[in-house]
């Protein structure tokens, strides 16, 4: 199976084809839901998400790192960062309009089905909101936690470890980039990074999960906000300083090592709360 063959060939994969997937899956569910209507939302997203857990089970043996071990400060961190993610995305909401997405209190998909639900009130439209809703926790506090955490604190966090290792695998990245990457390739810089093993893959493999750099906190969190709206950057940052600190208390030389279980957890309670407070409150623009 050729699958097969690209997820155990190489120690990226498994962990960045699950993210790439679900990404490119919210583009199809956004399409879905625009020209073929609201009812078509709970089959995507359990499309979405199926898919994606069944990458993760199935490779299992590739990520030895993901796991559901659990550490007590998961609940601390994670409530915590669920007021700060609001708090700030608020803060950053009364900047602007770049960063104003209150609209989607009535564009969103949900608000629109609750709407119609609260308008009709016939039974499949019941039916549709609330297998919706439900589903959206599942899938928010258990599926994104494992494939965002795989990629972004375990992947990305050992590969950018150091400057110099990041500095040269983005000139060896650069030998792939359209048009400018033939030219590259000519210069003296582009001869010299050719010629050393690729410099994400190496630094990937001699970095354990614990082993945590100031950069690898910066790097991390930029690809994380990057991955997310303007107006939730701020609360990108705080989760993600929060979350790498606690890979590095959770998976320090010497101690038990709990893997990515404790930010799983974390990043779980975040988005289980966050998903109470957005139907508590009908603000569906931070859902």
């Amino acid at each position: 199976m050729k699958l097969d063959a690209i997820m155990t060939g190489s120690d990226w994969a498994p962990r960045l084809i699950p993210f790439v997937f679900y990404v490119a899956m919210l583009m199809v569910i956004d399409a879905g839901v625009s020209y073929g209507g609201l009812w078509l939302y709970p089959f995507l997203y359990v499309l979405q998400c199926g898919l994606v857990v069944w990458l993760l089970w199935r490779y299992r043996k590739q990520i030895p790192e993901m796991n559901w071990k659990f550490h007590w400060l998961a609940v601390p961190t994670g409530l915590g960062l669920t007021w700060a993610w609001v708090e700030l995305g608020d803060y950053m909401t009364g900047l602007g309009s770049w960063f104003d997405f209150t609209k989607l209190q009535v564009e969103h998909p949900f608000a629109k089905m609750k709407m119609q639900m609260d308008e009709g009130g016939r039974d499949w439209l019941v039916g549709l909101y609330y297998s919706s809703i439900v589903l959206r926790l599942v899938g928010m506090s258990v599926v994104v936690p494992m494939f965002e955490e795989l990629f972004t604190r375990s992947l990305c966090l050992r590969a950018l470890h150091s400057p110099k290792s990041t500095w040269l695998g983005l000139k060896q990245l650069a030998h792939d980039m359209p048009m400018i990457g033939d030219r590259y390739m000519l210069t003296e810089s582009g001869k010299q990074a050719a010629l050393q093993p690729p410099a994400f893959t190496e630094e990937f493999k001699r970095t354990a999960l614990g082993d945590v750099s100031a950069f690898a906190i910066l790097a991390t969190t930029v690809v994380f906000m990057l991955s997310h709206v303007m107006r939730d950057w701020p609360g990108c940052i705080a989760c993600g300083v929060v979350w790498c600190l606690l890979i590095a208390m959770t998976n320090r030389k010497g101690k038990k090592q709990y893997g990515l279980g404790p930010v799983i957890w974390s990043h779980g309670i975040t988005n289980a709360a966050l998903w109470w407070y957005v139907i508590e409150t009908g603000r569906w623009e931070y859902l």
